[in-house]
């Protein structure tokens, strides 16, 4: 029996390096956990940053620079939108070095310009689409399979008369110790002392961009400046164009010292979840809610908006309510603060965080996708 060669699997995000949020945080996960996988050579592609082993870079704008800003314009598109074009032209000695069998991205812009690239110089990679986004039917022509995040998104597909051979079924992977260490009172304070975090508040924790407009930081803000006993609220996440003012309505409500706004690197936010009480996702839809993962496989009381994707990410665990009314959030604090999780609860929800959705059990199944996309 021959070996069959590794199918080459190219991970471009253009925000690697720029910014820091769930597309580019997958798309590192993804290239960490495909390449411990002997039927996968995976290469990761950053805009920006110092090179790891089977990494790439094609440097492009960044999308709320004042080049990006005009090009968009020109384009009659936006910052984000040219930065992903000038990363495609960085991408093509990429492409014509790597040869790559399957292209797997977060970006619509970024598929669709590499599909017409394809088209241009009759290469032969394969498209494939993490639906992280999401977006609906109908997907550009350029895509050759999608993956769909949950079973909503996927049903949707399939009621459009999408080709269910089009689609595959698959969680968003996520990075999660397959042990709980739960931090000692002691810890955890020594931690919160070296964050520069009060060591005595009850901490209500956010991880989401700094907008209104999706993560809807400005109704969490609303929420906690409306209780009685306020926790301190720490929101950490990249900043965009409404950041200012979600600060500025933070310090008019909460004052200077009732809250913590932050952008730190992925690999210091595991210390904010350890340091926190309870956990907190604003907005009323997501594609996943990788967040959601993250803090269930921190053991936190984790509080979201109660819909198809969060009763199918966070499954009996986590407490859902509907965050689109005044009050909503409210009462989810006040149902954690009263129902204080036990360590086996934690330890409960951390298992089915990092069984359902860990990349030690998910691993295998990218693998397949991927190789049904490359054929």
């Amino acid at each position: 029996m021959v070996d069959r060669a590794p199918t080459r699997v190219l991970l471009p995000c253009s925000g690697i390096g720029i910014a820091m949020r769930g597309f580019e945080t997958f798309a590192i996960e993804c290239h960490a956990a495909l390449r411990r996988h002997p039927r996968v050579d995976a290469t990761l592609v950053r805009a920006r940053g110092t090179l790891g082993e089977d990494e790439r870079r094609a440097p492009t704008i960044a999308r709320d620079s004042r080049p990006a800003r005009a090009l968009g314009k020109l384009a009659r598109r936006d910052g984000y939108f040219a930065e992903q074009m000038v990363y495609v032209l960085s991408l093509l000695p990429v492409l014509a070095r790597e040869r790559p069998h399957v292209i797997l991205f977060s970006d619509w812009a970024l598929g669709g310009a590499l599909g017409r690239v394809r088209a241009l110089t009759r290469q032969r990679y394969r498209l494939l689409l993490c639906n992280g986004a999401p977006g609906p039917p109908p997907y550009d022509w350029t895509i050759d399979h999608v993956q769909q995040l949950t079973p909503a998104y996927h049903q949707l597909a399939l009621d459009a008369g999408e080709p269910p051979e089009r689609h595959t079924l698959l969680p968003l992977g996520v990075a999660l110790e397959p042990d709980l260490r739960l931090p000692s009172g002691d810890e955890r304070a020594a931690l919160r002392g070296a964050l520069g975090l009060p060591r005595d508040a009850e901490l209500l924790l956010s991880v989401a961009a700094l907008n209104a407009w999706h993560k809807r930081l400005d109704y969490v803000i609303r929420e906690v400046a409306a209780m009685e006993q306020r926790p301190h609220l720490v929101l950490l996440g990249q900043r965009e164009d409404e950041t200012p003012g979600v600060l500025r309505l933070a310090t008019e409500l909460l004052g200077a010292g009732g809250f913590t706004a932050r952008t730190v690197p992925p690999e210091e936010v595991s210390s904010y979840y350890r340091s926190s009480d309870i956990f907190v996702l604003g907005s009323v839809y997501e594609a996943s809610g990788r967040v959601l993962l993250e803090a269930l496989g921190h053991g936190l009381p984790t509080l979201c908006h109660d819909s198809e994707t969060t009763r199918f990410v966070t499954g009996p665990h986590g407490l859902r309510g509907d965050l689109s009314q005044p009050g909503g959030l409210a009462a989810l604090v006040a149902a954690a603060r009263a129902e204080p999780l036990g360590e086996a609860r934690r330890r409960e929800q951390h298992r089915f965080a990092y069984e359902t959705f860990g990349w030690d059990s998910l691993l295998p199944r990218y693998v397949d996708m991927i190789e049904r996309c490359a054929a």
